[in-house]
């Protein structure tokens, strides 16, 4: 495992891609994992079928990365994430007698039939552990740092709660990154992407980046704006002056800007 988690989320559906559902998830875990200090390291989205989901995460579990899936857990034959994943990692679903147990209870508690498509819920790849669901019952599944989760945000979030909170709080800071940014008028980006290029040699672990906002038609310097940053994570210079060396950098990216002709208009700095 890295120091720091590359979380990266698989979100699973035909509705989501074809827009009949606006997907929550993202925005849902962003959110929970910045309340942990950690941040998402890539997003998938991917439809329902089986062999596009088991090259999806195959790929995926050749990287030293967190994966959280989420939905093609369930009973219905776009349900294909279960198989998917016992097929990516070179095995068959098999009976989890612990899921037998839990699904067995919860149609118990609901009255409701304790059908074979509810059943075959708890045919898991070998070696799954158990996540529970407080919300219905029925649990998502862990191998290793694969997490499979159902496709309601709901149902979702504080699973994903549960994992993070059991298993990887040794990973949790107060913060994941610093972005530092200036809003600047009257220069244009190509000006002065020359330097951004040096001074992201002189400060490797940065991340530099560059926004620029044009306005409509026809061109007047003056008004043209640029957002000028850098990112760097928390485990860069951990235990380092760090804000020594952001001060540094923001100095001569502020120097540049003015010796272009360019006015800083605002000052940005975020922790997240």
């Amino acid at each position: 495992m890295c120091k720091r988690l590359k979380v990266c989320l698989v979100i699973i559906g035909d509705e989501i891609l074809s827009g009949k559902r606006a997907d929550k998830h993202f925005s849902n875990c962003r959110d929970l994992l910045a309340k942990r200090g950690l941040s998402t390291h890539a997003v998938l989205y991917i439809g329902d079928e089986l062999e596009s989901i088991e090259k999806t995460l195959r790929f995926c579990f050749l990287e030293d990365h967190i994966i959280f899936s989420f939905g093609g857990i369930g009973s219905t034959p776009d349900d294909l994430t279960r198989l998917a994943c016992a097929k990516a990692l070179g095995g068959e679903l098999e009976p989890h007698q612990g899921a037998i147990k839990l699904i067995t209870k919860r149609c118990l508690e609901m009255e409701i039939e304790l059908t074979q498509s509810r059943l075959e819920m708890a045919n898991l790849p070998q070696h799954a552990s158990l996540i529970p669901n407080p919300i219905s019952g029925f649990p998502g599944f862990s191998i290793n740092h694969y997490h499979f989760l159902p496709g309601f945000p709901e149902m979702a979030y504080s699973m994903m709660e549960w994992v993070l909170d059991n298993n990887y709080s040794e990973y949790f800071q107060t913060f994941y990154e610093y972005d530092f940014s200036f809003k600047v008028s009257g220069i244009y980006e190509s000006s002065i992407s020359r330097f951004l290029e040096s001074i992201k040699n002189e400060y490797p672990d940065f991340s530099i980046y560059s926004l620029p906002s044009l306005p409509t038609g026809k061109i007047d310097k003056s008004k043209v704006t640029l957002e000028l940053g850098f990112k760097v994570g928390w485990e860069t210079y951990n235990g380092l002056d760090t804000d020594d060396i952001i001060n540094a950098a923001k100095n001569e990216l502020k120097e540049e800007i003015e010796r272009l002709g360019g006015k800083v208009v605002e000052e940005l700095m975020q922790k997240r």
